[in-house]
Order: C-alpha cells, then structure tokens, then sequence
C-alpha cells in the first residue's frame, strides 16, 4: 500500500475517536465535525493508535513525541483529511456574509495551520460506511427494476399503479389538512387572539419526527410548538451552566 494512503488510515481510524471530543460545525453551509489540533495529539498517543501503530508501523507511524504527532498530523493536512479553520463569533459571521447559528457555529477556512493546541481543525474525510453501500446498491437495484417495468407481470403493475394512488392520497389529505388548519387559525384569531390563535397540530412543519408532526393534536400561538419548546430548554440550560 502506497505511503499517500497512509494518511486516510490515520483518519480513517481516529475518525470518530473519543478523545477529539468533536462538535458539528457549519463549514461552507454543510454539516461537518470539527475539533482542536491538542485533541487530535491526545487522539494519537491512546491505547487504540499505540496498538495499532504497533502492528502495522508503515502505515500508523508510532507517536512518542509532541514532534511525532505533530509530523503525523502534517501529513493529513497536505492529503486534504483535515483542513484548518477558524469558529467565528456573531460578528464576525455577518462581516463574512454569514447567518449566525445558535446550534451550529460557522466555521471559515484559515488560511494557515499554526499547529496550536486550541486551533481548530475539520474533517474533511468521512470513512464510507455499510449503510452507504447499501444505499448505492438499493438504488442500481432499483434502477434496473424499474427499468424492466414493461416485462413486469399484471399482478405487480397493478400493485404499483394501486401503491400510487395511495401516495398521492396520502399527499393531498397533507395538503387538506394544511389549508384547514391556517382557515381554523384565521378564524380563531378572533375569539381567542390573548393566546395566539388556535392552531391544529402545531409541530405539523415544524423540524421534529414524523409522529411528532401530529403531536399534540391543537395548541395556541407559538409557545406550543416543538422549535420554541426547544428553544426554552436550551435557555434554560445555558442559564444552568452559567
């Protein structure tokens, strides 16, 4: 195995390692796992790299050193594994064109890596997985079925045609029950205006699970939904830690 894929099976086996104690981050508007270069350092020199560095020295250099991590680390900065950033503040966001997030903290590619214990780092490198196996070939599979539709036999033609029109069924009682609540919203608005409108099944477009979309069945305003829930445990954490 050649020397540049050594690298990817640095990362490849720290990838979700415990002791980078890594969070999420919005990086060029995606999803991606971030962390300090310190983490990594302590990451390289566990039980779990040792052994393994033990076994297979070519291609998991041993670490002894600040100098040994610090040279294995390189290595994934120039294959493109990790890249440096930098966390932005809410005002440095909006000075980069940036919506801040309160979840999320956006991240922005540094334009050099220093090596610091509190630099950030993120991945750029996430190992493939058996689910996404099975999704690539679940699709080809399901290309080529439908691919042969014309030498399907009747009984599945009318299986498909029947499971069609209860997906579109499905979709417009969506939709009718979507233009009832904002008529019976509307409506309330007058009689019970002091708590925000009546609203049938509040969570029903709010960011939740799809059992809780129809959970509870009606609740006033907007101090019932799943988002401003959410939101009010999450102040009154902070107020707890603070």
């Amino acid at each position: 195995m050649s020397e540049s894929s050594s690298p990817l099976l640095v990362g490849a086996l720290l990838r979700h390692h415990k002791e980078l104690k890594q969070r999420q981050g919005l990086y060029q508007s995606r999803h991606m796992d971030f962390f300090r270069y310190k983490r990594f350092v302590r990451a390289l020199k566990s039980p779990e790299y040792h052994k393994k560095s033990q076994e297979e020295p070519e291609l998991y250099p041993p670490v002894k050193t600040d100098d040994d991590a610090r040279e294995v680390f390189v290595s994934l900065i120039k294959s493109q594994v990790v890249v440096p950033c930098k966390k932005l503040h809410s005002s440095e966001c909006k000075e980069n064109g940036l919506k801040p997030d309160k979840d999320y903290p956006n991240l922005l590619l540094s334009d050099k890596a220093t090596l610091e214990p509190d630099e950030y780092y993120v991945w750029m490198y996430t190992p493939k997985t058996w689910l996404d196996y099975v999704t690539v070939i679940g699709v080809i599979v399901g290309i080529l079925v439908f691919v042969c539709y014309p030498l399907w036999p009747s009984s599945m033609k009318r299986l498909v045609y029947y499971l069609s029109l209860g997906l579109l069924a499905l979709i417009g009682l969506f939709f009718g029950i979507a233009v009832i609540r904002l008529f019976v919203y509307v409506l309330s608005l007058a009689m019970v205006s002091e708590k925000g409108g009546l609203w049938i099944f509040p969570n029903l477009f709010e960011d939740c699970g799809v059992l809780d979309s129809f959970k509870p069945l009606y609740g006033y305003g907007e101090t019932e939904c799943y988002s401003y829930i959410k939101k009010m445990k999450r102040k009154k954490k902070n107020i707890q830690k603070n």
